[in-house]
């Protein structure tokens, strides 16, 4: 039933011709970022087919450069940059789609499942689960996942259950794909002592760049939580930008280190597409979350709370 509503108001607002007000004004004059994770191929087709009409492929460098040099005047008009976190094995069969589009996507990797037979945390617990535990304190968090759901982050497993891209898939993908940070382990940065989110950002960038033989410029927060400290981090470790998933446009004078993203899913119809883009459906989630201002507020947990998730409790 949630899903049939979802289509429904999905196909409503894109008839509705704002998606397309939107496009021909605020995403014209400047640079619409969409986010996925691990997307079939056959959706990915169907969403760059659409995107290919009406926007203008960039890479993130391109984007970064012109918030650096204050001049946007080399973008063409709906300038859009695709981007994917994690690095799931998953993104080695989109290879075929970014060249038929001539795409450049960012992959953001999390620096220590890449090139292993290791697991993400959350894909271990499903998305429920994560949910529940993103909020925890990092050492806590990492308590429960070995002592309640048998989980380490450090673990091997089959070749077959592998869920994250290869060195040999990386490699690959290299010649038509740039490389960002989305830290060593994935957690929410906010939930890290000032020790553990500077190894987090810091060590990653060095993994990458070690296990790539480029350098790493680029970074997207875990989750999208972020704070101030973690920006300066970012910047302090050497990144040119940080992605977000503040819902908006990026132009000028945006902050590098808060680059937005209008927000679409894996398995989204292109009416649900076209309505992504438009920022609407995104905003409005976050106004429901209590943020007018279409930031991704990081939800933390009360300490009484976090004191009754403890192991054994």
């Amino acid at each position: 039933m949630a899903v049939a509503f979802r289509q429904l108001a999905a196909l409503a607002l894109h008839w509705s011709g704002i998606p397309l007000l939107v496009r021909h004004t605020i995403a014209r004059r400047r640079v619409t970022i969409v986010l996925y994770h691990d997307p079939a191929p056959e959706v990915l087709d169907r969403h760059l087919r659409y995107l290919a009409k009406r926007y203008s492929f960039i890479t993130l460098d391109r984007l970064v450069e012109a918030i650096r040099d204050r001049d946007a005047s080399h973008l063409p008009p709906r300038s859009l940059v695709v981007t994917f976190d994690d690095g799931h094995r998953g993104n080695h069969r989109l290879k075929p789609i970014f060249e038929k589009y001539g795409v450049r996507p960012t992959v953001y990797l999390v620096s220590r499942v890449v090139a292993t037979r290791r697991r993400f945390w959350f894909r271990h617990v499903g998305e429920a689960r994560s949910h529940e535990l993103m909020p925890q304190p990092n050492r806590e968090r990492l308590e429960i996942l070995r002592e309640r759901d048998g989980f380490t982050p450090t673990t091997e497993h089959p070749e077959e259950d592998r869920q994250a891209l290869s060195a040999a898939e990386l490699t690959e993908l290299a010649a038509g794909v740039d490389f960002g940070s989305h830290t060593c382990f994935h957690p929410s940065l906010v939930t890290c002592s000032d020790e553990e989110c500077e190894l987090e950002l810091r060590e990653s960038k060095r993994d990458l760049e070690k296990l790539l033989g480029r350098e790493c410029r680029h970074f997207a927060y875990p989750n999208g939580d972020y704070s101030e400290r973690e920006i300066r981090l970012a910047r302090e470790a050497g990144y040119l930008s940080a992605r977000s998933i503040d819902v908006g446009w990026n132009g000028v004078h945006t902050d590098p280190y808060r680059l937005r993203v209008t927000g679409v899913t894996d398995d989204a119809s292109i009416h649900l597409l076209a309505a992504q883009l438009s920022g609407i459906t995104m905003y409005l989630r976050y106004l429901w979350a209590g943020s007018p201002s279409g930031r991704h507020r990081p939800v933390r947990t009360p300490p009484r709370e976090r004191v009754r998730a403890r192991p054994g409790s």
